[in-house]
């Protein structure tokens, strides 16, 4: 029997087709295509329950799995006995009870991997034929079959572009053409495809379509994503210009180049290799220095080719807390962190319709963490592989464990057969590695026997023999083999002298042949976590022994000996430990009593840095927050350490971070930090207090709003118990601007209120200042235009009394979600981040209060005026350098250009807005002008680019559960669909972003979401829409004291 899935469902059975009409019920059928759509071929009933009788009861639903079971077996079998097809064992439902069907889908799929592997031409054209169309096409709008449809889509348009590329190496232009032209049919921005395509054209003297096709590629690249072609494709281009085709390989992996041979392993490699073919969860196991890490990167090296979204490894040394593991991995990806609670969920979703290998490093620490993602990886993401490499096993299931071995090692007679020594593993990477250092060094009769003692004594352990070798530069092969012989005598009996044993031993005598300066800064170096820059070594570890102008020289002796290793990836180099290394410095830093004193400085120098990064700290607040991405790991561990040791630096760090978290996206684990920082730094405090808004502010963008109200109240507390009025000002103007999104802008506008009156009477100018635009932001919010025009002049006129230098006193907010005119109608957008987490000063204050008043005059519809006063706020934050409010202003001019049909102008500015925000790493930020790009083609007469620009921005939100973001990006796509006339789309769409909205507490944005979602249905005649979400809405804007949006949902409730 053979099930056919590609191309459309059939059943051969005995050379014939099975005839349509058998299956009596069509959940028959889709039951088979469930059960043979899976690698096993079975699914517990639960699943199939669900997927095909979700709203029955589930004694209702198990009799028809019955009968839907025995109508499928009758028509699998015909005449014939069942043969254990359909079968329900153990609550599992199986296709065939004694084995697997043959499916053809699984079939492609191993001729594709045969193919990608070996290159072979004839091999790809088997592949090829294989795909017969695609994924049950009768089954496109189900679910289920969407995204294994869309798996093989991909697969089999990389098959595509490989076949072509071998089809052109064998002079078969033709073929070549072909498949590329199917390839990019699928995808037509398929890079890769794309460069073929137009080294074709080239070899065959049409340089023109070659060049033709590129323009085409970043057209449709800047419509899709704002981005230009990659550099590969570019330089392409410019060799097509000059007549020199000469491109170099696509890069698919993060694998860093070997910097030394690679010797031996052979046999071990394919022992890997063929582990994997068996099971996706491959483990390597053994000691630290046994070459885990070297085997794992060759062996992932060569497969490069076999996964069509590469091969990844993700560095797990540095990661001391189990929850930053899936952020880490995303980062080795290339991806966001989550920004949502649940990371691992996170990653598994952007994995899931991936195929790669992924190669986590060093786990040995992180056993539970690691073995999690495992276990998920394998259940969701049926294209990854995984390569672990651990000191033990990580115990998920599934896994298959090989413990890496020494390298070959000689016998003591093979001294006197040169010929053979040179061939053993670990003679040969002795000798590799001494000619590395000392390039006349030859393995030869004189040298012999002590080389084969060294290997013999060091286990033939790959880290061992290089530290060996390293010595060769100063040392004869004897005088090596006689020091280490001296070494492993203090450490073991003889003959008995474990492989950990042999290690130690290598590194004691290792760090015995240091000097005392290089011995003090190696045992220092240990409280770094990953790398770090000289100016950290400096800071950390110089005193009376080692004066900071020395650290450079002993660093680069260091470098020589093979101990520390130099990265010059970057602008300015980095420094690093081996973990087996570092582990044993920590022990000698113990040894010495300086391990306290040096994680203090530790820790106060990345205070240091941090604080230096902190926006807050200068007198133009100026966001910086890529420069800390280096030190990520460092200020991980520095925080850690403080958590446990120095609660007051705990906070201070915290504070410091707060901003590089949110500008970097890190959400959930710059919350989750300072949820423990608050929970040991107890004492009332300014600091405390601050630390609770950034809280705040970390949990707003998770959309995680109904803990605002509390902790705004908590903070304030604090200042209540502060002798300085003015804290207790500025606290209740920063809890108003935390309830800006809540239910109860009456409590705002009093706290404004109050605190103006307070300010004043106390002769606070600045905290008056910032009172008065949460006033105006209070009246923009309850859309009362006449009044927050008059509250933000005011707060203009107050900003510009004040001294510039001002400390940072103005919380930067923005009204979030404007109303902009689409068929006649003025319909809510989602146009920048509500709450910006930005304190600034009086000039950077009197930009955002620009940014207000042109909001408030949109209102009004008076777009000339929002514009002029957009612009001042433009010109404001361009004369200080503020690069993030200019990102802001120019987004929200482009935005209010796009509602004055200023096409040209508006797409200017937004794409400059972009390449700011880019600039600065401001992830949120690019999503939220990705969308406005978006918003801005539909509205020109461009609705699929539109969709394309808009859906970007969402799957960007969802991929890092920034809650608010992908909500706002939902109903930016309704606005698109209704600027098309699609609105049956838009109203599928609005219902969709109401669901998003509902439980993130902001209320406003619910309402408005809502009320769209209404009017749209009552222009349908769709009553039933109308009375679920028309009173609501207009419950919210009674209870928010909402002009505009009240005098809506009144006039849509009248009508109704």
């Amino acid at each position: 029997m053979r099930i056919r899935l590609l191309g459309g469902f059939a059943v051969d059975r005995g050379g014939r087709s099975v005839d349509p009409k058998v299956w009596r019920l069509r959940k028959a059928r889709t039951l088979v295509k469930l059960l043979a759509l899976t690698r096993e071929q079975r699914l517990h009933r639960d699943v199939l329950l669900e997927a095909l009788w979700p709203d029955r009861a589930s004694t209702s639903a198990m009799n028809n799995l019955h009968q839907v079971l025995h109508v499928g077996r009758r028509a699998l079998a015909g005449d014939e006995p069942s043969n254990g097809l359909l079968e329900l064992r153990d609550d599992f439902v199986v296709l065939l009870a004694d084995g697997l069907v043959d499916v053809d889908v699984r079939t492609f799929e191993r001729l594709a991997v045969l193919g990608r592997t070996s290159g072979d031409l004839a091999d790809l054209r088997a592949a090829v034929a294989a795909y017969a169309g695609d994924l049950l096409p009768e089954d496109r709008f189900e679910d289920w079959a969407v995204r294994p449809r869309e798996e093989l889509r991909a697969t089999f348009g990389n098959l595509l572009v490989d076949f072509a590329d071998a089809a052109a190496a064998a002079g078969q232009e033709a073929d070549a053409f072909d498949a590329l032209t199917r390839a990019l049919a699928i995808d037509p921005l398929h890079e890769h495809g794309v460069r073929s395509l137009m080294r074709r054209h080239a070899a065959t003297g049409r340089s023109s379509e070659a060049l033709a096709q590129y323009e085409r590629l970043r057209s449709d690249l800047r419509t899709a994503y704002g981005t230009d072609p990659d550099p590969e494709t570019q330089r392409l281009y410019q060799e097509l210009l000059t007549g020199t085709v000469t491109v170099d390989a696509q890069q698919r992996h993060n694998l860093a180049p070997a910097l030394t041979s690679f010797v031996g392993r052979e046999r071990e490699i394919a022992d890997v290799h063929r582990l994997m073919e068996q099971g996706r969860l491959v483990t390597l196991t053994g000691v630290g220095g046994a070459g885990k890490t070297r085997l794992a990167e060759e062996a992932a090296r060569r497969l490069v080719d076999s996964y069509p979204d590469g091969v990844w490894i993700a560095d797990l040394v540095p990661v001391a807390d189990p929850q930053l593991v899936a952020d880490t991995v995303a980062a080795a990806l290339g991806l966001d962190p989550a920004a949502g609670p649940d990371s691992t969920r996170t990653l598994i979703a952007r994995l899931a319709p991936r195929n790669l290998l992924l190669v986590l490093d060093n786990c040995e620490h992180l056993l539970a963490a690691c073995a999690g993602l495992a276990s998920a990886v394998r259940r969701s993401c049926p294209g990854v592989s995984l390569l672990a490499t651990s000191r033990e096993p990580l115990h998920a299931p599934g896994e298959v464990t090989f413990r890496v071995p020494s390298l070959e090692l000689p016998e003591p007679a093979d001294a006197d057969a040169l010929d053979r020594l040179g061939t053993l593993s670990s003679v040969r990477l002795f000798v590799d590695r001494a000619q590395d250092v000392r390039p006349g060094f030859v393995l030869d009769a004189g040298n012999a026997a002590a080389v084969v003692e060294i290997c013999r004594c060091l286990d033939g352990i790959p880290l061992a023999l290089e530290l060996a070798a390293a010595r060769a530069s100063h040392l004869e092969a004897a005088e090596i083999a006689a020091r280490l012989g001296e070494a492993l005598s203090l450490l073991g009996r003889p003959g008995e002298v474990t492989r950990h044993a042999t290690l130690r031993a290598t590194l004691e005598w290792s760090h015995a042949l240091l000097s005392d300066d290089e011995q003090v800064l190696l045992r220092r170096l240990a409280v770094f976590s990953g790398s770090f820059s000289l100016r950290s070594a400096e800071q950390v570890c110089a005193d009376d022994r080692i004066p900071g102008p020395e650290v450079l020289d002993v660093l680069g002796r260091l470098v020589d000996k093979s101990l520390l290793l130099v990265d010059h990836d970057g602008p300015r180099s980095r420094y690093r430990l081996l973990e087996t290394i570092r582990q044993f410095a920590y022990e000698r830093l113990v040894a010495a009593q300086e391990a306290a004193p040096m994680e203090a400085a530790h820790c106060r120098h990345f205070l240091e840095l941090a604080a230096d990064e902190d926006p807050e700290q200068g007198g133009v607040v100026v966001e910086r927050p890529q420069l800390l991405d280096a030190d990520h790991d460092n200020l991980r561990g520095a925080l850690g350490w403080a958590l446990r040791h120095d609660h007051q630096q705990a906070l201070l760090l915290g504070l410091s971070l707060s901003p590089y978290w949110l500008a970097r996206g890190h959400f959930s684990e710059g919350a989750g930090w300072l949820e423990r920082v608050l929970e040991v730094a107890v004492e009332p405090s300014r600091e405390r207090a601050r630390a609770i808004f950034a809280l705040a502010i970390l949990l707003a963008r998770s959309g995680l709003s109904d803990r605002l109200p509390g902790l705004g109240d908590e903070a304030v507390a604090i200042a209540e118990q502060s002798a300085d009025p003015l804290d207790l000002v500025t606290n209740r103007v920063l809890r108003g601007t935390l309830l800006l999104g809540s239910g109860d802008l009456d409590d705002v506008e009093q706290t404004a209120v109050n605190a103006l009156t307070q300010a004043d009477s106390l002769g606070a100018a600045p905290l008056a200042a910032a009172a008065q635009g949460l006033a105006a932001m209070t009246a923009l919010f309850r859309e009362n235009a006449e009044l927050a025009q008059q509250r933000f002049e005011e707060c203009l006129r107050r900003l510009g009394q004040l001294d510039a230098t001002a400390v940072r006193f103005f919380p930067a907010v923005t009204m979030c979600l404007p109303l902009v005119p689409v068929g006649g109608r003025w319909i809510p957008v989602f146009e920048e981040t509500f709450l910006l987490g930005r304190r600034v000063g009086a000039v950077q204050g009197t930009g955002y209060a620009l940014s207000g008043l042109a909001d408030a005059h949109r209102l009004t519809r008076d777009l000339d005026a929002a514009q002029d006063a957009v612009r001042r706020s433009v010109d404001t934050f361009t004369g200080i350098e503020d690069a993030s409010g200019l990102g802001h202003a120019l987004n929200h001019l482009g935005c209010i250009e796009r509602d004055q049909g200023l096409f040209g102008p508006a797409e200017e500015h937004l794409r400059e807005a972009l390449r700011i925000r880019q600039q600065l790493g401001d992830r949120r930020g690019e999503s939220l002008t990705l969308a406005n790009l978006g918003l801005l083609a539909a509205a020109a007469g461009d609705p699929g680019a539109g969709r394309r620009l808009t859906r970007a921005a969402l799957d960007r939100g969802e991929a890092v559960d920034d809650a608010p973001a992908a909500g706002g990006a939902l109903l930016n796509l309704a606005v698109v669909e209704l600027f098309a006339d699609e609105r049956r789309t838009a109203r599928i769409l609005a219902e969709q972003a109401v669901e998003a909205f509902h439980p993130q507490g902001y209320l406003r944005l619910e309402a408005w979401t809502r009320l769209l979602a209404a009017e749209l249905a009552a222009d349908d005649g769709d009553t039933e829409v109308v009375n679920r979400h028309g009173p609501v809405a207009a419950e919210i804007f009674t209870q928010l004291g909402c002009r505009i949006g009240t005098a809506r949902a009144a006039a849509l409730l009248t009508e109704r």
